[in-house]
């Protein structure tokens, strides 16, 4: 099996995950670059500070898979899932206190969390070359 589309597809998914902000939704790929700025002037009071761990991990997660698509070691592919599906936790930790934008990531972190699930169990299963899959 050639997993290429499935490690593509899972970092397009991790990107397009929405959120609400504002009086709107949108991908929390909008919110990663200026959020973790916001960690200089954090205040109890900052309406939105609910974004700025999650959009940090999904930064981190994200710029993490993308050195596993260069380098294909597993270590570091384990490594950047953990990071994305923490910050997808706290993303959507909210929609158990009845708050509506943590639905929002519930339903479309759907597509993320089954790719990601499947391509964590393909390297799992996959023989090894070097921290490499047969097929790449």
């Amino acid at each position: 099996m050639d997993s290429r589309p499935l490690k593509a597809w899972t970092l397009i998914t991790s990107c397009i995950i929405i959120i609400g902000f504002g009086h709107g939704i949108g991908p929390i790929l909008f919110v990663e670059l200026p959020y973790p700025l916001a960690f200089r002037n954090i205040d109890l009071a900052y309406e939105y500070q609910y974004l700025v761990y999650p959009s940090v991990l999904f930064l981190i997660g994200q710029l993490t898979y993308v050195v596993f698509l260069f380098s294909r070691n597993r270590i570091i592919l384990w490594i950047s899932l953990l990071i994305l599906w923490t910050g997808l936790f706290l993303l959507i930790k909210s929609m158990f206190s009845g708050d509506a934008q943590g639905a929002f990531a519930f339903i479309s972190g759907i597509p993320f969390m089954v790719l990601s699930g499947m391509l964590f169990r393909y390297s799992l299963q996959s023989p090894e070359r070097d921290g490499a899959t047969e097929t790449d």
